[in-house]
């Protein structure tokens, strides 16, 4: 489809809900603030497997003495697996007296489409017996070669398979950036020219996702940046990591469904709020104040005590601390009954935001719904530029969310961003996303998050896998208050992406403003990835 692009402004009415007693407060949000906190929810849980082609390794190095082992993050070989498919690595024996860990399983078989047998499975987390030199429990190994024409993965094994792919690191002034009024093109390469197959998205991806890190987060350290080692104890998982002479405790109880028997998916709930899932589906909670109190001032807080540099926004260390709690779970894994294959994040208001960033910068999330997450979740800077009521840029100003050279943007500068938020959700691809959406709080930008969904939606239809994106709006009765008439659209993306049931029927897209002329936003053609 080809089409158009101006900007155009639309004005809309703040209508703020006070909310009632049962439901949770918005924020109070500091002069120029983003908005609201909030929410609860019941519990949670995404499946699938990885395809030849995605290949490398994760190594993971054994800690004497560490229960659970110890994850000395390695370097994540994405694309280079070897013909015969031969990813995963040996688990090797353990130290005198200390817990082996044995590699991750491998990522991906042989060349794609060779049919050939999967890489060996990694040692798995907390392996052999202490001093025997015994190989751990194994891994989930590679999968075996795929046929590139059929459908990406579900989900992956490692936090970002494109860690091997170059990306920038100079970029341009801010004076020097150009105007571009329309949503950015998703597929065009920063060397020139467009992606014209699907295994060029893993690159692209990464490009995209420097570029949101320069100007908008703050760079996420990669997993390398400190030791990781992990505990699970009556329920309760506890990841430690160090950096130089700096060490945190992140911690969370996982609550496992009624019966549960064998690996059960699980839902990490930001702050514990999100939508109400059911099923057999684990639940825990990821408590941000761990990091970065809610409303932080760059450079205070556990965070920036590991990694100092003031420009950074503590939405990068809350996204760097889902990815250490999933760490800790697969260190774990023979200890407790959580698929690590099959993971959801949620999240309302402020950990709405925080659920999309958390699965945008980590591949082995494999579900995200985000709640009312508003600007700096999914709504795109650029179309809020023009409705002073809504969270836009200059109302996002007012907190250590993001980085300091986001302050550069204001409005009337939206167009100069490299991106917009439908690039941060495209970033999930080709996992699934739903986008739950409250219209009935003007603040929440509801028209640009659909505007943002629609279009990061080209990039799943050009993957191949549009099911896998939806979104939903309704008018709740207050902020955070989940409407029933959204619980099938949850339970539907809960039932596939979960619980394996592909015969669910997940293309919801549920537009209270089907009028938006999109032809204004999306100026590019969706291309025919091969």
């Amino acid at each position: 489809m080809r089409r158009t692009a101006t900007l155009t402004a639309i004005g809309l009415t703040i209508a703020l809900l006070n909310a009632c007693s049962s439901d949770p407060p918005v924020d109070n949000v500091p002069a120029g603030g983003a908005p609201s906190m909030g929410g609860t929810g019941a519990s949670a849980g995404a499946g699938g497997s990885n395809t030849a082609g995605v290949g490398g390794s994760v190594t993971t190095g054994g800690t004497a003495g560490s229960t659970g082992g110890a994850l000395t993050a390695g370097t994540s070989g994405a694309g280079g697996a070897s013909a015969a498919g031969t990813s995963g690595m040996p688990a090797g024996g353990s130290g005198a007296g200390g817990v082996q860990t044995g590699g991750v399983g491998g990522i991906g078989g042989g060349t794609a489409g060779s049919g050939a047998a999967s890489g060996a499975a990694g040692g798995g987390a907390a392996g052999g017996t202490a001093g025997s030199g015994a190989a751990g429990s194994g891994g989930a190994g590679g999968s075996a070669g795929s046929d590139p024409s059929g459908p990406p993965p579900l989900v992956y094994d490692v936090e970002n398979t494109g860690a091997d792919c170059p990306v920038a690191t100079t970029f341009p002034a801010f004076n020097a950036l150009p105007s571009i009024p329309e949503f950015p093109d998703p597929f065009l390469k920063e060397a020139g020219g467009r992606i014209t197959s699907r295994a060029e998205w893993r690159c692209r991806r990464n490009e995209i996702g420097a570029q949101i890190q320069h100007w908008e987060l703050g760079t996420k350290p990669p997993p390398t940046a400190g030791q990781v080692t992990a505990t699970f104890s009556n329920n309760r998982l506890t990841v430690n990591v160090t950096v130089g002479s700096e060490s945190i405790s992140l911690s969370t109880t996982i609550t496992m469904p009624n019966g549960a028997n064998g690996r059960v998916p699980a839902v990490i709930r930001m702050a514990g709020s999100g939508v109400p899932i059911s099923g057999p589906i684990a639940s825990m909670t990821f408590t941000d104040g761990q990091l970065a109190s809610q409303f932080p001032t760059r450079g205070q807080g556990p965070f920036w005590d590991l990694f100092p540099d003031n420009t950074v926004g503590a939405y990068a260390g809350w996204a760097w601390g889902v990815s250490r709690i999933i760490d800790g779970l697969q260190l774990t894994a023979d200890q407790h009954q959580i698929d690590t294959r099959r993971l959801a994040v949620t999240g309302c208001s402020y950990a709405g935001k925080m659920a999309l960033w958390a699965a945008a910068f980590d591949e082995r999330i494999a579900l995200a719904i985000p709640e009312e997450s508003g600007g700096g979740g999914e709504a795109s800077w650029r179309f809020m530029a023009g409705q002073p009521e809504t969270e836009n840029l200059e109302e996002a100003q007012g907190t250590g969310w993001y980085s300091t050279r986001l302050l550069d943007f204001g409005n009337p500068e939206a167009p100069k961003l490299p991106f917009d938020q439908h690039s941060l959700v495209a970033m999930v691809a080709p996992r699934a996303i739903l986008a739950i959406q409250n219209t009935g709080i003007d603040r929440l930008g509801s028209q640009a998050g659909g505007a943002s969904m629609k279009a990061a939606a080209e990039v799943y239809e050009a993957l191949g896998v549009p099911e896998r994106l939806g979104f939903s709006q309704a008018v709740a009765s207050g902020h955070c208050a989940f409407p029933s008439s959204q619980a099938a659209d949850v339970n539907a993306f809960v039932n596939r992406f979960l619980l394996g049931d592909e015969s669910v029927n997940t293309s919801i897209k549920k537009d209270t403003y089907a009028n938006t002329d999109m032809s204004e936003w999306v100026t590019w053609d969706t291309p025919a990835l091969q």
